[in-house]
């Protein structure tokens, strides 16, 4: 078994990753709508996302039962920083994709919350994507791409109320993240899969998406795996990052900022 990694900071800085023996993991934080920083200026997404990072990193119970610990540590977090949980927008959160070889039993477990996500590909080249609902900003981005249309320059700070609202608001409502709340294990997604037929398993964060222009068509995943056949996760990155240095207002690729986080894995079997 092979594993490579890639880690691109973004503007964000609230991504992370684990390699820890037989299991693996990537991390998106997102901060609060109020922008919290702690006493030590780290901001709620990133503390999210390394507080899973940490209950993962101990590696000692089944997939569920990790996850579970990691939303209930983050809600201690925000109990001790006196968060009201009745307004969601003061919530912090983070998305998680992560799997768990089990190599005596020829299988992967998975877990995923989110829209950090999970491809296997296959000997013959053959994909898949192991959740499919995955989007939440469809709505809110699909608005953004009304904007660049008249080129505007600062499309966040023009939508960002009540727009951006609508995903902190339908949090493990309508879509899922870790965020404290014991709702978020309803939206926990997990399955097993059988290694037979199967030659990479790629984790990654949604930094890597590859950018596009319409935000109600699908991801393209075709020409993802097409990439790192060809050239591995860091072939996906660069491309994603060209197409991205050449969009700095988000007007050809609706997005929230020009350069998001990237974690990603990949496990070649």
């Amino acid at each position: 078994m092979k594993v490579d990694f890639i880690f691109d900071e973004g503007s964000s800085k609230e991504d992370c990753y684990l390699v820890q023996n037989n299991l693996f993991a990537v991390f998106d934080g997102a901060n609060s709508r109020t922008g919290f920083v702690d006493r030590n200026g780290k901001r709620g997404g990133g503390i999210a996302a390394a507080l899973a990072k940490e209950e993962f990193n101990k590696n000692n119970a089944d997939l569920t039962t990790l996850a579970y610990r990691a939303n209930r540590k983050i809600r201690q977090k925000m109990i001790a920083e006196k968060i009201d949980f009745t307004k969601k927008e003061n919530l912090f959160w983070t998305a998680l994709a992560a799997a768990q070889i089990q190599k005596e039993k020829n299988s992967f477990q998975w877990v995923q919350i989110g829209d950090s996500l999970i491809l296997v590909i296959y000997q013959d080249h053959n994909f898949k994507l192991l959740v499919n609902d995955y989007d939440h900003d469809q709505e809110v981005l699909s608005i953004w791409k009304e904007y660049a249309a008249k080129k505007e320059k600062n499309i966040k700070n023009l939508i960002k109320e009540p727009l951006l609202n609508l995903v902190w608001n339908k949090v493990n409502l309508t879509h899922g993240a870790l965020t404290g709340q014991k709702e978020a294990m309803r939206f926990l997604k997990s399955g097993s899969e059988k290694l037979e037929g199967i030659k990479h398993i790629l984790l990654f964060t949604d930094g890597l998406f590859i950018p596009k222009e319409n935000p109600a068509t699908p991801d393209d995943f075709q020409t993802f795996t097409k990439l790192f056949l060809e050239g591995g996760l860091i072939k996906i990155k660069n491309f994603v990052r060209n197409l991205e240095k050449d969009d700095p207002y988000c007007w050809r690729y609706p997005r929230y900022k020009q350069y998001d986080d990237i974690a990603a894995i990949a496990i070649t079997l």
